[in-house]
């Protein structure tokens, strides 16, 4: 390898290896790394090297005692080798709308120079086709499109910092039904997004019982000195996916649920199934009987009413003289 060739290497070995700022490292630092990879150079010759490079590239230092540490600025352009893809910004930018409302405040900051960096590639300049994708595409949530519960962002960055460093928090919080906030003691343990409504799950003081708080209800959220009671049980993909806890179950083993839909109706539950274990028979009258295996929650009866008088449920029993009841109730109110 020629020097010239030798000394690119082991100066971009260094750029990569120099973090974003606030994090930064030190010339002793960089001096092993570059050891370990097999570059044998001084001191002397690494400051030189940043100092040469810092010309060219956005990058900065600093002293503390008699260390220097070096470090990107925090908003420098991606520098990267190879260069970002349009295919790769494409999905930068596609996940920034996404991931906004769910990473931490700093975690955001971090990525901004990527979202930035992927929004240039895809820029008015660009030739690639990809650079008008995202105004092809759409995600359509199900029922009316709702306007998003605005939450304060000094109150969101305390919550997430709990989260991210299993800390407590001292929150106000006003219930739905309530006109008077009350004062919690949480325990942090996972975000939920639910129909672009976020929630913070958690256990409050000693307690063992595992709640549910919507962010946009926090009146106040602020760090806490008592101790954080991890709840090395608790796993937030079981709770949600497992144990259905965001449809709000009403029965706690699953129920054999038999409805008759109307035939215009029923297709769409051919192509997607209710349950593994689905059937679909279609009745003398033309109706179809659908038979699955399911948990009873809330979310399945607002399913099983957004249907209306094309849904016939016929068992469980009980839940059948629920619908029934509704029913009735409904007559009277829409009766002449």
């Amino acid at each position: 390898m020629t020097r010239s060739v030798d000394t690119l290497y082991r100066q971009w070995l260094m750029l990569s290896r120099v973090p974003r700022y606030p994090r930064k490292i030190s010339v002793p630092e960089l001096k092993g790394i570059l050891l370990g990879e097999g570059y044998e150079v001084d001191t002397r010759t690494i400051q030189r090297d940043l100092i040469k490079l810092c010309s060219t590239f956005p990058l900065n230092s600093e002293t503390e005692g008699r260390k220097n540490y070096w470090f990107w600025i925090e908003q420098a352009v991606i520098q990267d080798l190879p260069g970002m893809e349009p295919v790769t910004a494409l999905v930068f930018e596609m996940a920034e709308s996404y991931l906004t409302p769910l990473l931490p405040e700093a975690t955001l900051n971090l990525m901004l120079p990527y979202f930035n960096r992927a929004k240039e590639i895809l820029g008015s300049q660009s030739t690639s086709a990809l650079k008008s994708w995202h105004k092809k595409v759409e995600v359509i949530e199900k029922g009316p499109v709702l306007h998003k519960p605005v939450i304060k962002p000094e109150l969101q960055h305390v919550i997430y910092q709990a989260l991210l460093n299993e800390t407590v928090i001292n929150a106000s919080y006003q219930t739905r039904n309530s006109e008077i906030a009350k004062d919690y003691l949480m325990h942090p343990l996972g975000i939920v997004s639910r129909m672009g409504v976020l929630y913070l799950v958690c256990t409050l003081w000693d307690y063992q019982d595992i709640k549910q708080f919507a962010l946009h209800r926090f009146i106040t959220a602020e760090p806490s000195t008592e101790p954080y009671r991890e709840n090395t049980a608790f796993n937030l993909q079981e709770y949600t996916k497992e144990q259905h806890q965001f449809s709000y179950p009403t029965t706690q083993e699953p129920i054999r649920l038999k409805a008759l839909f109307e035939k215009n109706i029923a297709w769409h539950l051919a192509e997607t199934p209710l349950s593994d274990d689905q059937i679909l028979m279609p009745q003398q009258d033309e109706r179809v009987l659908l038979e699955a295996t399911i948990l009873e929650t809330l979310e399945l009866k607002w399913w099983l009413l957004s249907f209306g008088d094309n849904v016939e449920v016929i068992e469980p029993i009980a839940l059948r003289d629920r619908f029934k009841s509704v029913a009735e109730r409904m007559g009277e109110i829409y009766r002449v």
